[in-house]
């Protein structure tokens, strides 16, 4: 290290990242997943961040910076970036964290890490609590051990989100794109549903997506700079987006066309280098793909497609695939008329095509569920889409002016490969994985996609067109409907109006629709509160009998206070002969797994109802019977 180095933001957030995901699977390994062992970790890598701060130079701040921030703000892309910053800081403050795959697994299973004080395999009818990537549940263990509360886990995201503008700039920059054209898009990516949406959420594809941008940075920069300092943390960075998503592994291809050029550099300090290494491997998803292969004899957890997403025609996959991002990214921000387009869907998928298609691809979906863009299923959005479709066509037009000027320099060579490179990373998931999320999942995948029209020689010129600019303002501001009217974190009074309108003006359906869903999401946080009514405050273990997606978060509060086990057809005699005598049981779940009426279930094990309650936690579910049973006290 030289004193002429820098100690950046965004190489102490790689490095805090890694640091925690690999403290995290230490601490499993002695049993030590603590209150006390996180605090022993956190001073430890506090003094540790410290020292390694103390060997850089200070980023430059004072005055220059404040006035170029001032300056900044008074643009009309910039200014709009601040704003969508602000309302999504705000709306996580505001509201609880309702992501439904963060309540339904990621949470939970810290949850149970914690309870059991080490990582460990869940019995569960969810697979997913055992088989996903951990990178962003370790970020979260200790602020659940600690804090005890999932209230400040939305800065996650947000502090991801602060990141991506100047991230996107340095790599669209060192990828070869113009530096202007660099400039508008470093603010009008950010404005993409699927992450400006996760902003003030828990979702983990803007999370994702920092690491990989982070991974070609310092990759693309080891390569200028020469130090190996850059070449370790494009390493670090590689390795958490795995540990992020099992679904950015194929984007391990760009980031090793940017790191590979740089790995003779790992010669000048191969100790330390072979360290960072083993940090990788601890914090990608290596560990997790050895503990799938234990439990289940497969790396990816499913070795007999359970869950449905592996594809066995590539060609199904690409055309499903392909079909799906057409669709999704091709959505309004607002959608009054989703059942117009679901019905038109319902019939089209009765052709021999869409037949043959389904059998190929079974989660293949077409037909939305919401009327407004979410967190859970968003992609970058009608209004980026469109504006890369201009851009593109546009630039081709005007690209032999430009190719007058001579071919694509040395960086933009780079570039050029690097971006092939995501298009075969893309290729192959489309190929492989068939899931109805798609649009989402590829969040890590759009910058890289983005970046190879960007890199048209006609680009340059179009930014400086006052249309062009018009256009990209639209397309910036096509987000902020989602953002205010979001059923996750509305920033209007939404249940007052939705009711008062629906009083004035009944048996409209559109009003009706509108305030169950913003109902059954002011609730999802904490849905089976009115459950926890009935389970005696003696009881430190419950039983839980429930699907395979079905929100057990709720069931854990005040974290720290009890501990949820699942009671499955395999594990009942076990679980239900130990200490559980309290069990919540989902009815249609019950009678499900295990074949029978909860009358006979509840004869069978000796068990009395204590309190049942109709409760609604997913719109598209409509509303389930839910009830809580006692059995007598184990001497």
């Amino acid at each position: 290290m030289t004193s002429r180095d820098r100690f950046s933001f965004l190489s102490g957030w790689i490095l805090v990242c890694t640091y925690l995901s690999a403290a995290g699977w230490v601490l499993s390994l002695f049993g030590a997943l603590t209150p006390a062992g996180y605090l022993v970790v956190l001073f430890a890598g506090g003094l540790g961040l410290l020292f390694l701060r103390s060997r850089f130079r200070a980023p430059a701040r004072g005055w220059l910076a404040l006035s170029k921030l001032r300056w900044r703000a008074r643009q009309s892309l910039p200014a709009l970036y601040f704003l969508y910053a602000s309302l999504t800081f705000v709306s996580g403050l505001l509201y609880a964290p309702t992501n439904f795959d963060a309540l339904s697994y990621r949470l939970p299973r810290v949850l149970h890490w914690l309870a059991e004080h080490r990582w460990h395999w869940i019995a569960t009818s969810n697979p997913r609590l055992n088989v996903s990537a951990t990178a962003f549940d370790w970020l979260t263990a200790p602020v659940l051990a600690l804090a005890r509360t999932d209230r400040w886990l939305f800065l996650i995201n947000t502090l991801c989100y602060l990141l991506l503008p100047g991230l996107l700039f340095a790599v669209l920059a060192r990828l070869g794109v113009k530096k202007r054209v660099a400039w508008y898009w470093m603010w009008l990516l950010p404005t993409g549903y699927c992450f400006a949406l996760q902003a003030g959420g828990i979702g983990n594809d803007l999370f994702s997506t920092v690491y990989g941008l982070a991974a070609i940075h310092y990759g693309l920069k080891a390569r200028e700079s020469g130090q190996i300092q850059d070449l370790w943390l494009g390493i670090l960075a590689a390795a958490l987006l795995t540990g992020a998503k099992a679904t950015n592994l194929p984007l391990l291809l760009p980031c090793a066309l940017a790191l590979w050029p740089s790995l003779n550099l790992i010669r000048k300090q191969m100790a330390t280098s072979i360290a960072v290494v083993a940090l990788a491997v601890a914090a990608s998803f290596l560990p997790t793909a050895l503990e799938n292969a234990r439990f289940t004899g497969s790396w990816g957890g499913d070795p007999h497609n359970q869950v449905q997403v592996q594809l066995e025609s590539p060609v199904y996959g690409v055309i499903g695939n392909s079909l799906q991002l057409l669709v999704g990214n091709g959505m309004p921000p607002v959608m009054p008329f989703i059942k117009q387009w679901n019905r038109f869907v319902e019939k089209e998928k009765q052709t021999a095509f869409f037949e043959r298609l389904v059998r190929h691809f079974p989660r293949f979906r077409l037909d939305g569920t919401n009327e407004l863009p979410q967190e859970e299923g968003a992609g970058i959005g009608l209004g980026l889409s469109g504006l890369l479709v201009i851009t593109g066509l546009a630039a081709w037009q005007g690209r032999k002016p430009a190719q007058a000027r001579g071919g694509p320099n040395a960086k933009q060579r780079t570039g050029i490969f690097v971006c092939l490179g995501a298009w075969v990373a893309l290729l192959a998931y489309m190929a492989k994985m068939g899931s109805e999320a798609g649009p989402r999942l590829l969040a890590p995948y759009y910058p890289l996609l983005f970046a190879t029209f960007l890199l048209l020689p006609g680009t340059e010129t179009l930014v400086r067109r006052p249309w062009w600019r018009l256009v990209a303002l639209v397309a910036a501001l096509s987000v902020l409907p989602a953002l205010i009217l979001s059923p996750a974190r509305p920033l209007w009074p939404a249940q007052s109006v939705c009711h008062h309108l629906r009083q004035r003006f009944p048996n409209q359906a559109l009003l009706e629709r509108a305030t169950t869903i913003y109902d059954v999401y002011r609730t999802r946080d904490d849905n089976l509160a009115p459950l926890r009514l009935y389970i005696p405050s003696a009881c430190l273990e419950v039983g839980l009998i429930a699907g395979g997606d079905d929100p057990e978060t709720s069931l854990w509060r005040p974290f720290g206070a009890r501990k949820v086990l699942e009671v499955t057809p395999a594990n009942q005699a076990e679980v239900l002969g130990g200490r559980v005598t309290t069990v919540v049981v989902n009815k249609q779940a019950l009678e499900l797994a295990f074949g029978c009426s909860v009358a006979q279930w509840l004869s069978e094990k000796h068990l009395r109802m204590l309190g049942q309650e109709k409760l609604r936690l997913q719109v598209k579910g409509g509303w389930q019977d839910w009830l809580v049973v006692q059995g007598e006290p184990k001497r």
